[in-house]
């Protein structure tokens, strides 16, 4: 679908692109004659991402770009060489590369996935079937896509929703901008995290390659350098031209006299070759002088009908009562409405609040605006709008850029076990349901079978509860279900006014490609390149986001970090008042803590918890432990 093809080249994304258990054990089933048996194995997650309620899915493009190049080119020359001198076998290396490639004799693998923009714990990502050995080799690719960009992603929309959220502050709604390029980790990944975040809904990127292969807005600003390089940040010398006299120069074409005032004045000089877009930043020296110097040009700049999009950036310091500042000198040096228009002209700004403030530049048509960078995350933005913030760009470098990945894993749940050297399986023989048991940490257990899930919806449309399922079991004929939280927690099936099962088809059981792709547009105006428009993709998200519980969709800083910075102060106080001894009141911190993250009730159909059991017995009988009772993570808390 395109945006693997348009970062790495065939050889960097070929069948290679593996880790080696999937060659030691692939060679393992095709000595055994197993290699084409049939198998089921399903990706899917342990828990939400970011501590939240919810994870956003974004790496299946990616998936289906790397199953088209293999069937497409199986291995490269390089690779069989390479593999040879591994010690495998050329036949083994042969079946391997007619195996993955398209033919008579080519890869038929079935894919589903998750046809929802969000998924939780346990649902079935992305369904994959066909010859044991070639299957599993696409595990650990997929998983690093899928990982990637479902971490970006999920920040990308969790961010959207604290920046797009009504505040009882006033703060204004805004949007944060992808500016990760220079904090790394890798030229590839700068590009792949543009593309997971701005489909998580961010709504630009600075890193120009992105912005033009995937469509997006490019957005930037000027840097301390600029200023630096510059004689004055504003010149105020005696006769000092302005913006006005500065484009009078240009319009008469009086090129050396400009020329030799630009160098003196970093903010005009900016302003005179980005007159109608630009952001002008305010702390390279002295942040509250920068705030003046950059109002002083924005008048100037709509004193000529020009400068209409134009802010002011804080990348240090108190970013929030720098822009409560800039938004009152706004207000304070408007004059006949060129700031602020919606500010009555004969108002007393000093007896307004900056909630009172906050509402005129709403109300206000091209109200100047305020950008913040430095350090910004989820939680950081959030508390700054909380607190009044008047800011409406968010440049979020390390934040963005660094994403942890989700997490998601790839379980075996199926395989026709003898072997078959190539055959079909036996008319009336299916494939033994198989399942990882970890009974000291339950969390890491699989399901297994042909997993698929369901999900059941409220009469207010919002998402009460999903059943995990076997598709060739179908639902427990007494619609028993099982909470995969709390095992000894059964009940009926309580149903809802409306559900779906999750997964649609990718590649059908020929390894026909079969998927209905997400909208695309040009990646610029008048391009006949298509890709994928990560706007609608944002859009669609925000949608179903909105199918979710309040609570479930909640976005609060984790208690365990609130904690750990809370215990941090009273050791400090207790250290800095000689006290040996650290007491502090449960109770108290208790009531301090945000509220524990809601989820979205998760059960297993009956029949599926009963193949799950069979399987724990098969393996366990004989074990120190009666299998797997509860589900929690190992570092969950509750």
């Amino acid at each position: 679908m395109g945006y693997i093809a348009d970062i790495y080249t065939m050889e960097q994304t070929s069948p290679t692109m593996t880790d080696r258990y999937h060659f030691t054990t692939g060679y393992g089933y095709w000595v055994e004659g197993r290699a084409d048996n049939p198998a089921i194995l399903y990706i899917y997650g342990r828990k939400e991402a970011e501590g939240g309620g919810y994870t956003v899915e974004a790496g299946l493009e990616g998936i289906i770009d790397i199953i088209k190049r293999w069937k497409d080119y199986g291995l490269t020359g390089e690779d069989r060489q390479w593999l040879a001198d591994q010690g495998y076998p050329d036949e083994y290396i042969e079946y391997v590369n007619n195996g993955l490639k398209d033919g008579k004799d080519g890869l038929k693998i079935q894919v589903d996935a998750c046809k929802t923009k969000l998924f939780f714990p346990q649902e079935p990502v992305v369904r994959i079937k066909g010859p044991m050995s070639l299957i599993k080799m696409l595990e650990s690719v997929n998983l690093c896509l899928e990982n990637g960009q479902a971490g970006y992603a999920t920040h990308g929309a969790r961010m959207a929703e604290v920046l797009e959220a009504d505040m009882e502050s006033g703060a204004p709604k805004g949007g944060a901008s992808v500016q990760g390029l220079r904090r790394g980790p890798a030229l590839g990944a700068a590009l792949e995290a543009s593309r997971g975040l701005s489909y998580g809904g961010y709504k630009s990127t600075s890193t120009g390659r992105a912005a033009e292969m995937q469509g997006t807005r490019f957005a930037g600003t000027m840097d301390h350098a600029w200023v630096e390089s510059h004689l004055y940040q504003l010149n105020k010398e005696p006769g000092a031209p302005t913006m006005k006299d500065l484009f009078r120069m240009k319009e008469e074409g009086r090129v050396e006299e400009y020329q030799s005032w630009l160098w003196k004045d970093a903010f005009r000089a900016y302003a005179f070759t980005n007159p109608n877009n630009g952001i002008l930043l305010t702390d390279t020296y002295d942040t509250p002088g920068g705030i003046e110097d950059a109002i002083t040009v924005i008048k100037e700049l709509r004193e000529l009908g020009l400068g209409k999009n134009y802010g002011m950036r804080f990348d240090s310091g108190d970013l929030t009562g720098f822009s409560k500042l800039a938004l009152l000198r706004l207000a304070e040096r408007n004059e006949n409405g060129d700031l602020l228009d919606a500010l009555p002209p004969d108002i007393d700004v000093s007896k307004l609040s900056n909630k009172d403030l906050l509402l005129y530049a709403e109300k206000s048509s091209e109200p100047p605006f305020c950008s913040a960078s430095d350090g910004i995350d989820v939680y950081t933005a959030q508390q700054m709008r909380r607190d009044g913030a008047y800011v409406r760009s968010w440049g979020v470098g390390t934040g963005g850029s660094h994403v942890k990945p989700v997490g998601l894993v790839q379980k075996l749940a199926a395989f026709y076990m003898k072997p078959l050297n190539g055959k079909p399986v036996p008319e009336g023989e299916t494939l033994t349901p198989l399942m990882k048991i970890v009974s000291g940490a339950p969390a890491k257990s699989s399901n297994p079978g042909n997993i698929n899930s369901r999900r059941f919806y409220d009469d207010h449309g919002k998402l009460s509860h999903i059943v995990i399922f076997d598709e060739d079991l179908g639902f427990d004929p007494k619609n028993e279900i099982v909470n995969l939280r709390d095992f000894s927690e059964k009940k009926i099936n309580p149903g809802g006014a409306s559900f779906y099962d999750i997964l649609e088809p990718v590649f059908d059981a020929e390894g026909r490609y079969v998927y209905q792709e997400p909208p695309k547009k040009p990646d610029h105006p008048g391009s006949s390149y298509m890709v994928t428009d990560l706007d609608h993709a944002a859009r669609d998200i925000k949608a179903e986001l909105n199918t979710l519980p309040d609570d479930v969709r909640r976005i609060e800083r984790p208690r365990d970090e609130v904690l750990s910075e809370m215990l941090m102060k009273e050791f400090a106080k207790a250290r800095k008042e000689g006290r040996d001894v650290l007491s502090v009141n449960i109770h108290d911190i208790e009531q301090q803590l945000p509220p524990p993250q809601a989820h979205v009730p998760i059960y297993l159909d009956g029949l599926l918890y009963e193949q799950r059991v069979a399987c724990e017995q098969k393996h366990l009988h004989k074990a120190t432990v009666s299998g797997v009772g509860t589900y929690n993570e190992r570092f969950e808390h509750k």
